[in-house]
Order: C-alpha cells, then structure tokens, then sequence
C-alpha cells in the first residue's frame, strides 16, 4: 500500500510540476507575444540623404530623409524630426527646417533593417536672390529623430542661407518605406 501512495504522490507531484511549468511558460509567452514595441532612439537609426532621389519643382528640391533601423530589435517612429544645415564643424547655418503639419502624424514600426523616411523640401537659395540671403554651403544635415535629444549627421553638400529667419527648409512627418 506504501508503493502504491507512493507513486500516487509521485504522479501528483508531477502531474503539477508540468502543471506549474506549462502555467509560467504560456504566461512568459503571452507577456513576450504582448510586449510593447518601443520607440526609436538616435542610436537605433542610421540617418541619410540621397541627392540622386531628390525631385525639383519650381525653385524647391525634395529629397527623402531616410531613417534605417540598425538595432536589433523593432522599433517605431512617429511625428517630425527635427532638422538644421551645418558648415563641416557642426555650427548651424541659418534657421532649422520648419515643420509641415499638413497631414498628421502616424506610427511606423521599422523592423532591424527597415527604413522609414520623411520628406526634407529644400528651396534653392541662388535662385532667390531677392531674399538678402548670405549664401554659405552646408556640409552635413544635423537630425534630431522625432522625440531625441541627440542628433546624427547626415552629408548635405548644397548652398544655404544664413540669414536668421530666412526659411530654405521644410520637413514633413515620418512615412512608412523609402
């Protein structure tokens, strides 16, 4: 009768134990299937600029501002970066780029490896020569992504004006694909 409560106990104890663990298992599963996706820091993002993408329309150049994940994990990005032409030792040249809020914001969730980017619209300052502006060229884009307080550089070879208040930058919200 002992070895019959015993493996009675026994397969209690086990029946429990995987019990137990199936338990911790499926709640480990839901919490790791239910974690938020956090948002994207400047050290998660690589930031670049195309001048071969750029597309021209009276006086302006848009060029696509292009944010690629190099984490490794997904993350996401919403809103406008923030964005200022720089000479090659990082002074800012005339005004940051002012945000266009004609469409409104959305969450883009970039896997490793994914880009997202927002449109840069640049207004090519030789031609308006009406405006007083002191032409100087830029050497780099500083980014600030969307909600960061630290920024990452980006080549931007292009004549710029560095006369205070005098807008030749405009940026639109962060947009899925490239």
């Amino acid at each position: 009768m002992i070895k019959g409560t015993r493996r009675s106990i026994t397969a209690i104890g086990a029946t429990l134990a995987l019990g137990i663990g199936s338990a911790v298992w499926a709640a480990t599963s839901a919490s790791a299937a239910s974690a938020p996706i956090p948002e994207c820091t400047t050290g998660n993002l690589a930031v670049s600029v195309s001048p071969d993408r750029g597309t021209g329309a009276a006086g302006s150049i848009y060029y696509p501002l292009d944010f690629t994940n190099i984490s490794n994990h997904t993350c996401y990005l919403v809103g406008w970066p923030g964005v200022s032409a720089t000479n090659v030792n990082g002074q800012q040249l005339g005004s940051a780029a002012v945000r266009d809020t004609s469409a409104p914001r959305q969450i883009v969730n970039l896997p490793h490896g994914g880009t997202a980017h927002a449109v840069l619209r640049y207004e090519d300052v030789q031609i308006d020569s009406s405006a007083g502006c002191k032409q100087t060229a830029a050497a780099f884009l500083k980014v600030y992504p969307p909600d960061q307080t630290s920024a990452r550089r980006a080549f931007f070879s292009l004549p710029v004006c560095t006369v205070p208040g005098r807008v030749y930058l405009r940026i639109w919200r962060i947009q899925p694909g490239i």
